[in-house]
């Protein structure tokens, strides 16, 4: 007979954790144990029930056991009667892992003890994200429920030095709460905790000291150009009825209808931020402060190397851009876009070089040095190493990472490798060929590969759908690809020039010489035209059908340079001979002295979200505005887009 419940102990005795009775054999291996032990853990206690084998002689008894993953707390034992199949433990620790063992016993001795753990977990579950917000003589709380299926209510308490502490009732179904009839200056300490039939869960506390208050909370009200700023409705002093709606005005045209609402100014000036909140009953209020933007607070940043090849990226909010650094100090560096001041930086022990950075779509940042390992790295948004991989041989390529979290990364000897861009996890390999060049990704998630000899083309699982009928020298160093309508780019060494090939099967379309020599950066407008520079030569727009549409012949040489394409119709770069300056072409190829900086620069030239146009020389970033932003469309820049992703997905 099966008894199930909870067993009255006859001669149990409560044991110390990991020790047995002294009076029990070793086991003896002829005897018949106990089979099918399974635990069912629950609040505070576990179930353990087991089975005999069928057939066998019974026991005279069995010895249940039970020991905590914790020197700090004891275990125990109990003793149930040879019908017993099943005991519930009491008074065990919650988020504490338990050893349950269960061992026949004979008259000759014990047989082989049987074991699962478990761990009981608390069903009296707390509120999340208690909040309280002062107001005049009254604080709002606020506070998620708990995520449970299980009645309960709520009680709050209010306490106050001087005051008589007041508790109050409040259902599951409310998750805000007024407390009113406070004394400004004072402040209150308020707990929440969540009352169960079967007990209470834990309680969180909050603390909130009532005054004159405004009705708008801000971070603050005095701004640069672009940097954002937060707002939020005061809670505490829209308190007429439950608020359904909320509108703001930023006073530049702009609105929003967030709760809790970020904004930044392109122009200097005082603008006034109106809030309107419409109650449940259809009533309306607002309120309004005055902020104050003024301009750019700066336009050089030292000490960070001298950036090559590569270019700045910028966070999804616009306040961070990033850039990595082949020249002491070596690494990837974080820089306010607000006040041109490093945040952070992650020292590497090589050359970043062209290999990236490159920001995903949950901010990490992902960059490569030009290590013997070919180690990639990936960096949260703080400045922490989220995790890193090497490839075995140097990475010459910036990654590129999708919008979907597969993160794409290219080393020398044709090693070529998708990984999951949160956990690092490999998903997939290929072999290749030759030293690595760029990676581009499609709309529908192919994803292209350039080397020095050849390009091909994958799909999302790693199959591959073409590769370039002939070899094609694929320059090194970073963005030598780029994608728009159906047509593939790519820039090619030794006076290779570019080379536009259907993104379909790989057929070449055409290929357009360059006069010099290694070619760079390739950008693409909506029309399908590309611009290219020529190390130590000169820079080109090439139609979509492989005519020329205007080049140089100055040679002003822009090594390692690569355009940025403005809203304003024009293509932005910098020359590194010459006259040192960075310059625009309109679209007749027309040339036209932007700022004379009088220094080399070597790397892609940025328009930031703000209107600026970014470049490094050495050891220096330097930020002027231009008046327009980056252009829509195509393959504006260096990486694609401002988070440098090299994809279009």
């Amino acid at each position: 007979m099966k008894i199930k419940g909870k067993i009255i102990l006859a001669a149990a005795a409560v044991l110390a954790a990991g020790c047995a009775p002294e009076d029990l054999k070793e086991a003896n291996f002829d005897l018949f144990q106990a089979e099918g032990i399974k635990v069912i853990a629950g609040d505070g206690s576990a179930t353990v029930t087991w089975t005999k084998q069928e057939g066998k002689t019974d026991p005279a008894e069995y010895i249940v056991r039970w020991t905590p993953d914790s020197e700090e707390l004891e275990g125990g034992s109990a003793n149930a009667g040879p019908d017993t199949f099943e005991y519930t433990v009491d008074d065990l620790v919650n988020d504490c892992q338990y050893t349950f063992g269960v061992q026949a016993s004979y008259e000759k001795g014990l047989a082989m003890e049987i074991t699962a753990t478990a761990t009981p977990k608390s069903t009296r579950i707390a509120a999340k994200d208690f909040r309280a917000i002062a107001g005049d003589k009254v604080a709002v709380l606020t506070w998620t429920a708990p995520d449970t299926d299980l009645e309960y209510s709520c009680e709050i308490t209010i306490e106050a030095d001087g005051e008589q502490a007041r508790s109050v009732k409040v259902e599951s179904d409310e998750t805000r709460y007024v407390a009113e009839g406070l004394t400004n200056g004072t402040e209150y300490t308020f707990s929440l905790t969540c009352v169960y039939s079967h007990g209470n869960s834990g309680t969180v506390t909050a603390t909130a000291t009532p005054g004159d208050i405004q009705a708008i909370i801000t971070d603050k009200t005095a701004l640069r150009q672009f940097e954002l700023g937060t707002f939020e409705y005061n809670q505490a002093y829209f308190i007429k009825d439950e608020v359904r709606e909320v509108k703001w005005d930023f006073g530049d045209g702009m609105t929003s209808d967030e709760t809790v609402a970020s904004h930044l100014w392109s122009k200097t000036g005082p603008y006034t931020v109106t809030v309107t909140v419409t109650y449940a009953d259809g009533s309306t209020q607002s309120a309004d402060i005055t902020v104050s933007v003024e301009a750019f607070g700066w336009s050089k940043t030292s000490g960070l190397g001298y950036q090559k090849a590569s270019n700045v990226v910028f966070s999804h909010d616009g306040q961070t851009f990033y850039m990595g650094s082949p020249t002491a100090p070596t690494g990837l560096f974080a820089i306010s876009a607000i006040t041109g001041e490093i945040i952070w930086s992650c020292p590497v022990s090589a050359n970043v070089y062209g290999e990236g950075p490159a920001v995903g779509s949950d901010g990490t940042i992902y960059f490569a040095a030009e290590d013997n390992d070919g180690t990639i790295h990936a960096i949260t948004p703080e400045g922490k190493l989220k995790w890193s991989k090497t490839l075995g041989k140097k990475i010459q390529a910036s990654p590129a990472v999708t919008s979907d979290g597969t993160l794409y990364v290219l080393a020398n000897e044709g090693i070529f490798k998708a990984f999951d861009a949160v956990s690092g996890a490999e998903k997939w390999s290929a072999d290749v060929d030759g030293t690595a060049g760029g990676i581009a990704v499609d709309a529908d998630g192919t994803v292209y590969v350039g080397t020095n000899p050849g390009i091909w083309a994958f799909s999302e699982d790693g199959t591959m759908k073409w590769k370039a009928g002939k070899e094609y020298a694929v320059s090194e160093r970073g963005g030598s690809l780029a994608i728009y309508d159906g047509v593939l780019y790519a820039t090619l060494k030794s006076k290779g020039g570019c080379v536009a090939l259907k993104t379909s099967d790989g057929t070449e379309l055409w290929q357009y010489q360059s006069q010099a020599g290694d070619c760079y950066h390739p950008v693409v407008d909506t029309e399908g035209t590309v611009y290219f520079c020529e190390k130590n030569g000169n820079v080109y727009a090439v139609r979509k059908d492989g005519t020329v549409k205007w080049s140089t012949s100055d040679k002003s040489g822009y090594t390692y340079s690569g355009f940025a394409l403005g809203a304003d119709g024009k293509a932005y770069i910098s020359e590194y001979g010459g006259g040192k300056d960075i310059v625009s072409f309109d679209a007749s190829g027309n040339k036209e002295t932007v700022n004379a900086i009088d220094a080399q620069t070597m790397s892609p030239v940025v328009i930031g979200p703000d209107g600026r146009l970014y470049y490094g020389t050495n050891p220096e970033i330097n930020a002027f505005e231009i008046g327009t932003s980056l252009a829509k469309g195509g393959w504006p820049m260096r990486g694609c887009n401002l988070q440098g992703t090299n994809s279009l997905k």
